[in-house]
């Protein structure tokens, strides 16, 4: 895998830095870790070339149990004893 890899290639590092490859010079590949900065690795730490994978995701049945909110707050009935709030 590791021999595999080439520019373009969004690759992972076995120390979790996410980057992409802008050049092969060997021994070592040249990664950009954010926009502008580049960074030289050795070939051996890359962990894994990352991949997109697509997941469909199905929306959430909302369900209707029947139960109504109550506002806890609400101030009791004239004559009622009152509740602690």
């Amino acid at each position: 895998m590791q021999d595999a890899i080439e520019a373009g290639d969004e690759i992972i590092t076995a120390g979790g830095l996410h980057g992409r490859v802008v050049e092969d010079e060997g021994e070592t590949v040249r990664i950009e870790i954010a926009s502008g900065v580049v960074a030289t690795l050795d070939r051996r730490a890359i962990a894994a070339v990352a991949t997109e994978v697509e997941v469909e995701v199905e929306p959430a049945a909302e369900e209707d149990d029947g139960v109504e909110a109550v506002d806890e707050l609400q101030d009791p009935a004239p004559g009622s004893p009152s509740k602690p709030r």
